[in-house]
Formats: structure tokens, C-alpha cells, sequence
């Protein structure tokens, strides 16, 4: 079934994958035989509990601010390999990666990593064991004055948040309140936005955003390719995304995409994802951040 015109269709589902049959899909590629459902056009869908799956919006980023933002965007999704199981199956080890302790003890571990995709992230991230500070992306850090050019576009996608889910919106801002302002993206709810270009993901469920809200994400396209539908498996629904359209979703849900048809150099897909990361309530100011991350490099 296709979403059709006039208006916002609503789709209840009746039926999903029994509990845990798609648990063997993590970090598998997943084609088109899984979507019964395909959304071409504005909808919201239920899962059979009553519980919301997705909404999708066409068109609801100005073309303007899409033309505006495309170039920052393309520049900031950079080769990684630590993407997870969104890039495919783990294929080993990672090389030795410095780890702090809070003693300031500096110890070493080993991470998973996946395939190398283009992927990066922009705005602010929280603390990890091995950067236990909050901090600036690398991004911000170098390219601050193109990260505030793309700001107006990350406002947009937030006011199609507010507008389409605003009880989500509602308690996802409750956090961001309560969050140090030299913290989060002013005059949004979210803190952080991953960049993927040309990147199809794996099956997988986002990690370290705030549950009370909601995944939202976006998509720029340039050029010609088709596929790469993002796809909820377990329920057997995909949306496809072209410019400026917007999907509020479930994301602690199975989902990935279909196979991306193109022939390569000739097309680019920008696909965005914006969020609150949950640990970021937990920040101090910049000033006192600095002064942790001084202290923890001190202690090595």
C-alpha cells in the first residue's frame, strides 16, 4: 500500500513481527521484499498497540534553506568506521583508543567497528569514557561560522517537530531547559545532528537519545539515484525521502534501509538525524567542562 493525496492519511497497523523474530537483523542489509508499505506522501502511522511508528512530511523544509544548507551539510559527513551495526556487521577490532577513568587513570580499549561510510556529527556531544567531558563536535570546533549558516535549516526541521508531535517536542524542550545553554542548539530541542552522505544503513536501533522524545530526521538529494527507502522491518513500512521532506519516528525500533541505485559520482543523498543526546542534561557550562577535561588531561 502507497500513501495517497489529499490530506494526511492514518494507518493503524493490525499486525507486526512476533517479538525478537528481527533481532537477527542487526547490522544485516535489508531489500524492498521487506515493505508491504511504501509513503510517498504525508501520513502518520500506528503501531497495532496504538503506540506512534513514524509521521511523514513532504516538502516542509523551504527550498531556500535547503540550497543554503546542502554544501555544509555534504562537508561535514566525513569516513568513519564507527558507525556500529548501522554500517554493517562489526568486522573486528579497532585500533588501541586512550580511556579515562575518573580517577584520571588513563587505560586502554578496543572498539568495535564496522565498514567505512560517510558519516559525521555536528553540534554538541556528551561525555564518554574516553572523552569524559562535555564538549563542541570537532565540527563546531573547527567550522563554527558554517555550522551557524545551517542553524536556520536545523530550526525549520525543529518547528515540523513542534508542530506534528508537540507533546514529544514538549518533553524533549522540558530537558533541553534544564540542560547548560552552552549546550544544545538554540532555539531547537536537540543537542547534536548526525550527517550521513550516501550512506545506507544497516538494520539498527539509535542509542544515547532522549526516549521521551522522538528520532526526526531529514533528507537532501542531488542528482539522480532511487532506493535507499527507510524502512521499519518489524512492521513492514518504508518512507521515501526526497528534499526538504521530514520523518518524526520511533528509531529504538529495527530499522535501516533499502539497497541506494545509482551510478556512483552522479548522485548525492544527505540524509540528517536530529536528536537530544540524553547524557547532555548532565553537562556543566563550557568554563566547566574546559576546567574537567584540563584536570583529566593533567592526571595522564
Amino acid at each position: 500500500m502507497r500513501g495517497g493525496g489529499g490530506g494526511t492519511k492514518t494507518i493503524s497497523l493490525c499486525s507486526k513481527a512476533p517479538d525478537g523474530s528481527c533481532d537477527a537483523l542487526e547490522g544485516q542489509f535489508i531489500d524492498e521484499r521487506w515493505i508491504d508499505t511504501l509513503l510517498t506522501e504525508d501520513a502518520d502511522v500506528y503501531k497495532p498497540n496504538g503506540a506512534l511508528l513514524l509521521k511523514f512530511r513532504k516538502g516542509a523544509i523551504p527550498a531556500r534553506l535547503i540550497k543554503s544548507s546542502f554544501a555544509v551539510f555534504k562537508e561535514a559527513a566525513v569516513t568513519t568506521n564507527q558507525r556500529g551495526s548501522a554500517s554493517g556487521k562489526a568486522k573486528g577490532l579497532g585500533a588501541t583508543t586512550p580511556r579515562f577513568t575518573k580517577s584520571g587513570y588513563k587505560s586502554n580499549f578496543n572498539e568495535a567497528t564496522g565498514a567505512p561510510v560517510q558519516s559525521g556529527i555536528i553540534g554538541f556531544m556528551d561525555r564518554k569514557a574516553h572523552f569524559p567531558y562535555c564538549r563542541l563536535t570537532a565540527y563546531n570546533l573547527h567550522h563554527g561560522d558554517r555550522f551557524a549558516s545551517v542553524v536556520p535549516f536545523i530550526r525549520s526541521v525543529d518547528a515540523v517537530f513542534k508542530a506534528n508531535a508537540p507533546e514529544r517536542h514538549a518533553a524533549q524542550m522540558a530537558v533541553v531547559k534544564k540542560t547548560s545553554p552552552d549546550f544544545y542548539i538554540h532555539g531547537t530541542a536537540f543537542t547534536t545532528v548526525t550527517v550521513n552522505r550516501n550512506f545506507r544503513t544497516a538494520v539498527h536501533k539509535d542509542r544515547g537519545d532522549l526516549k521521551a522524545g522522538l528520532g526526526v530526521m531529514a533528507c537532501l538529494r542531488g542528482g539522480v539515484y532511487s532506493g535507499c527507502y527507510l524502512c521499519w522491518p518489524e512492521y513492514r513500512v518504508a518512507v521515501d525521502l526526497h528534499s526538504g521532506d521530514v520523518v518524526l519516528g520511533d528509531v529504538h525500533e529495527w530499522h535501516g534501509n533499502t539497497p541506494l541505485l545509482g551510478k556512483t559520482g552522479k548522485f548525492e543523498r544527505i540524509s540528517l538525524v536530529f536528536y537530544y543526546r540524553e547524557h547532555m542534561r548532565e553537562c556543566g557550562s563550557a568554563a566547566d567542562e574546559l576546567e574537567r577535561a584540563k584536570e583529566v588531561r593533567g592526571a595522564v
